[in-house]
């Protein structure tokens, strides 16, 4: 399938050599970001509240200290970074004293050659856009580059692209919300809310998104989620062809679950069956979803379903989705880290039929825990480990539900290892799945979820 591009004439990175840039917040993304303009010797600045411990090379002035926002209008261009809200009183000040503010993801979009494939959602984009890349990859007639809020800024590879290329970018509220550009394929997930504590409610948040698709044309492709009415509403912002994936009814154009089997159809064609759905080695129905979003998008993108199903079969996941880790006398412990919302943990504990005992709680992120409750009441929780700043609330939503027997406080990780060590039968699976945030204890969920391995593979907890 040939993908005609949704914009104009790309831009050229040596029209940043007119330009008074600043980079606000040294973050992983503007990091690479400095890479870049130094690699194109363009001039910049750096804007941040503290120094950087390591090196910045091509920086041409400092500004440092608590009031780096303040009276921005000696720059033209600003790059804030993802964790700064483009909302933000400051970038709002500046924008209305004529100054353009950008991101490193909008700069992409408007330099890369390659037609992009973009993926949002509240969870599972990681899991998709790593699957969708492995589906891609078995098509050997174009190069596949993947990155965006995976972990990879898209600067990285930027002047590598061709246009003969494709691109898959995870991409998160904090990326897309300043975007006037959308990808060439925009796939939507399941959207509920998420980051609360950065945006100002659910609309807030939702609309962040939007620009997934908002920009694209009738030459362009959306797929979206036709099991989740919020994705379904993405239809309207978009003139795009629409495309879909769902795990409860046919959805042609795109892919589904019916009878026990993945299928795959593309318009005007006839289905076909990938393979059975109980082979798929990612645990849950959520993961069938990501799964049928990976092959709608692989095959809105040209490649072929000749050898989708080697592809799904053989993909181990990433770590701490739903990673398992150990089993310790007959009891198999899960890392689910990643699971930072209630949904996302409703989805986990939904993925078992074994009994659990469920170790939750974190940082605040301003989430709702009422459904919570409800949904841990209702499954096969023996116990529930709540550690971290929002345990008491969890706790709270557990009673309520009228299962408070089963709650233990245990406030750090070790010790709800520990109570659950001692609590678990031969059968039982320990599951971390915290539907919170990391900050409260840890630099962020992947620390989170590497202590719970290390304390699961020592010797000596047996």
């Amino acid at each position: 399938m040939s993908l005609k591009k949704s914009s104009g004439p790309k831009q050229s990175s040596a029209a940043l050599l007119q330009r008074r840039i600043a980079l606000l917040g040294l973050g992983v993304e503007n990091r690479a970001l400095a890479r870049f303009l130094h690699a194109h010797q363009i001039p910049f600045a750096v804007c941040d509240a503290r120094a950087p411990a390591t090196p910045v090379e091509g920086v041409q002035q400092w500004r440092i200290g608590d009031r780096y926002l303040d009276d921005l209008t000696d720059f033209d261009l600003l790059f804030r970074t993802p964790g700064l809200p483009t909302l933000d009183a400051r970038l709002c000040a500046a924008r209305r004293c004529g100054v353009e503010v950008s991101s490193q993801t909008r700069l992409f979009f408007q330099l890369c050659p390659a037609p992009v494939l973009g993926i949002t959602g509240t969870k599972g984009k990681g899991t998709t856009t790593a699957l969708l890349h492995a589906l891609l990859a078995t098509d050997r007639s174009a190069r596949v580059f993947s990155g965006g809020n995976i972990g990879r800024p898209p600067l990285e590879f930027l002047d590598e692209l061709q246009p003969t290329d494709r691109v898959v970018l995870e991409l998160s509220s904090f990326q897309l919300q300043d975007l006037d550009q959308s990808p060439h394929i925009a796939v939507v997930l399941s959207v509920a809310e998420d980051h609360l504590d950065y945006h100002a409610d659910r609309a807030e948040y939702v609309a962040a998104k939007r620009p997934i698709c908002r920009y694209q044309t009738p030459s362009d492709i959306l797929v979206i989620n036709r099991d989740c009415p919020t994705a379904r509403d993405f239809a309207a912002e978009s003139p795009a062809a629409r495309w879909a994936f769902s795990t409860t009814a046919p959805s042609a154009p795109g892919a589904w679950v019916a009878a026990g089997q993945l299928w795959a159809c593309c318009p005007g064609a006839q289905p076909t069956a990938i393979g059975p759905v109980a082979d798929i080695p990612l645990r849950g129905q959520h993961n069938w979803s990501n799964v049928a979003a990976a092959v709608a998008g692989a095959l809105a993108f040209g490649a072929p379903a000749t050898h989708f199903a080697a592809a799904i079969y053989s993909f181990a996941g990433l770590p701490h989705r739903l990673e398992c880790v150990a089993e310790r006398a007959g009891v198999t412990y899960y890392n689910d880290s990643l699971a930072t919302t209630v949904d996302a943990t409703c989805a986990a504990i939904r993925a078992f039929d074994a009994p659990l005992l469920l170790i939750a709680g974190g940082a605040c992120k301003g989430a709702d825990f009422s459904a919570l409750g409800p949904a841990i009441a209702a499954a096969k929780v023996r116990a529930v480990l709540l550690i971290g700043q929002e345990a008491r609330r969890i706790a709270a939503a557990i009673r309520q539900a009228g299962a408070g027997e089963i709650v233990h406080d245990c406030r750090e990780l070790p010790q709800a290892l520990d109570t659950a060590r001692h609590l678990a039968q031969a059968g039982d699976v320990v599951l971390l799945s915290p539907a919170c945030a990391s900050f409260d204890q840890f630099a962020n969920y992947a620390e989170r979820g590497d202590l719970f391995k290390r304390l699961v593979r020592t010797p000596r907890f047996v």
